[in-house]
């Protein structure tokens, strides 16, 4: 029906007027507008205006508050794309970071949706700590008016998978909250279990049975296609070529650490110093056989994976996980092979967590052997993920080029010589020219200040100096006025001083303000980047205090609690406090996104 067949328009005011301004409007928008003029009526005349018949826009502009505790991005991407995704549906929708939630506010909330990760062994995002300590906390209110769901992330390598997000659901559960839709935990390739979780849970609050936008009027207008930037993931990656492959270490070095640099040449691939290259590696042979062999099945028996058919040899090598063995495939396992002792590692924890540290599938396969069809190994084992590396290079100082930094990870464990499934890869069986699969997976807090002339201390030990690499080529480049200060740590000065000669260039032109180094191997007492910290305590301090960012990036469990409990020390020599002062400190420069960390 056309304006001119409803009511009789005010002098001034024409169809093709009315028409001009609001053919490109959405269902939303055009809601919103009706309810401001109405509000401008009633304000201006004192008097109530004639209600409108209710429409499904209307019934449908419900309010959502989507949630994220995030520690590297993820969970915050998530939350965006439920976020688009809610607002198509005609959803009122307000995305809100745990680190900036006032956690009282839950018991204003009516519609909740909370995507939240869990850092390693069952530990919150820094940004969750304060509404994950509310929550499991005796001040939390009881909630009998809200309805919610989560989303946890995590990953299944670690026992304690998505901890942070069953604590936020079964806490809320047990203060009267109604779940909208069952937890959906993901592991390390979230991206179909979210999208997945997001389509369900929207359709338990609207009704609805599709995502599509409403239509928009095009009429008498140009529309001018956008040029299409590929999207590279895990779907699609990017085939990046080899250009360089260069061992960083000396002879006679107990580290084995390459350097290397890929082509992004047409790729319009882009990065900042902070995000990770993930790499999509293939086992290597003898440990596709050697499980072949424990398995007592045939390289070429057939399987299905995901609607295609191969061989199972080609499955096990480029689509399942082999070097690793986690909690939920000796569950699976365990269903198919009845022995008592796998049960018991299944019934304790403390049983489990020694098995399964230096074991492989093959190792599984040979501890306790059954009949099992291929197609029964491929279902059970878990998908090969990618390997995530921190990016050791700026695109400005290197234009179309991503530089990596890898230690090949060798061990030998349980009578056999283990390989890291990327890092070997990486290392022994692709050269020059050769092409990995390759995509850019965002950091998006573990990035360089946005004011250029705040000062930034970096920690980092072995390969954790990459990420500092790339922040300081880009404060190079950028002319960057901020301080820099590296605090590097490694086995042995001669052989395993990473990158020596740039950092050493750098320092004689003061783009690197300082530079402390700790070899621990070099003299007879061990000498770690804590002892750097601890020794430069007045300086560390006094860089704080002016607004400096500190940054660490390493091994988790050697290096990221080790620099904490140093820099609590620091805290507490200098300011004067105590221990729960300077704890209090330490949380303050998270909360502010001033203390950040890469570790793994």
């Amino acid at each position: 029906m056309s304006l001119s067949q409803g009511p009789t328009l005010p002098i001034g005011f024409d169809e093709a007027t009315l028409q001009q301004f609001s053919g490109g409007l959405n269902t939303q928008q055009l809601l919103w507008l009706s309810g401001y003029f109405y509000g401008r009526y009633a304000a201006g005349t004192g008097e109530v205006a004639p209600q409108a018949a209710p429409t499904t826009a209307s019934a449908s502009a419900t309010s959502v508050t989507i949630l994220f505790g995030s520690q590297t991005g993820n969970s915050q991407k998530v939350a965006k794309l439920a976020a688009e995704a809610a607002r198509k549906r005609g959803l009122l929708v307000e995305v809100k970071d745990m680190n900036e939630y006032a956690p009282r506010a839950l018991v204003q909330e009516r519609l909740l949706l909370v995507v939240v990760s869990t850092q390693g062994e069952g530990d919150p995002p820094i940004a969750a700590e304060e509404v994950r300590t509310f929550l499991l906390g005796k001040r939390a209110p009881q909630l009998p008016d809200l309805r919610y769901s989560v989303l946890a992330l995590g990953d299944k390598s670690y026992l304690q998978f998505c901890q942070t997000g069953k604590e936020f659901d079964q806490r809320l559960a047990e203060l009267g909250a109604q779940r909208l839709l069952e937890r959906v935990d993901c592991d390390v390739d979230y991206h179909t279990a979210a999208e997945q979780w997001i389509e369900a849970v929207l359709e338990k609050i609207t009704g609805a049975t599709t995502t599509s936008s409403p239509a928009t009027s095009t009429a008498n207008a140009i529309v001018k296609p956008e040029p299409v930037t590929p999207v590279y993931s895990r779907q699609n990656p990017w085939e990046a070529r080899i250009l360089e492959s260069i061992q960083l270490n000396g002879r006679g070095s107990s580290k084995e650490t390459y350097h290397l640099e890929l082509d992004l040449t047409g790729s319009a691939l882009h990065y900042e110093p902070g995000d990770a290259l993930a790499v999509l590696p293939t086992n290597e042979d003898p440990l596709v056989e050697e499980v072949l062999r424990a398995a007592r099945l045939s390289d070429t028996a057939p399987v299905q994976l995901e609607n295609e058919a191969l061989p199972l040899a080609a499955a096990l090598a480029s689509r399942r996980e082999l070097t690793v063995l986690t909690r939920d495939v000796v569950e699976r396992y365990a269903t198919l092979a009845p022995y008592a002792q796998l049960q018991e590692l299944l019934a304790d924890t403390q049983q489990l967590r020694p098995y399964l540290y230096g074991r492989d599938v093959a190792d599984l396969l040979t501890d306790f052997p059954t009949d099992i069809t291929a197609q029964t190994l491929v279902e059970t084992l878990r998908p090969l993920p990618s390997r995530a590396y921190s990016i050791a290079s700026s695109l400005l100082a290197h234009p179309d080029e991503v530089h990596l930094t890898v230690g090949a990870l060798r061990y030998d464990a349980h009578g056999r010589r283990k390989h890291g499934a990327c890092s070997s890869f990486l290392a022994d069986r692709v050269g020059l020219d050769d092409s990995v699969r390759v995509f850019v997976e965002r950091n998006e807090y573990f990035k360089l200040p946005t004011d250029s002339a705040t000062d930034i201390i970096m920690v980092g030990a072995g390969t954790g100096v990459a990420p500092f690499r790339a922040f300081v080529e880009e404060r190079v480049e950028l002319g960057a006025a901020g301080r820099n200060w590296l605090l590097f740590g490694n086995p042995n000065f001669t052989t395993d001083f990473l990158y020596q000669a740039e950092w050493l260039q750098h320092h004689k032109k003061g783009a690197l303000t300082k530079l402390d180094v700790a070899f621990s191997r070099d003299q007879a007492e061990k000498r770690y980047v804590q002892h750097a910290i601890l020794e430069n305590a007045r300086d560390v301090f006094g860089w704080l205090e002016n607004g400096a960012h500190f940054y660490v990036c390493g091994n988790k469990d050697r290096l990221g609690s080790a620099v904490q409990h140093a820099l609590t020390e620091v805290v507490q020599r200098e300011a004067g406090l105590d221990a729960e002062g300077a704890s209090e400190y330490l949380r303050a420069l998270k909360k502010q996104r001033r203390y950040l960390e890469d570790v793994y």
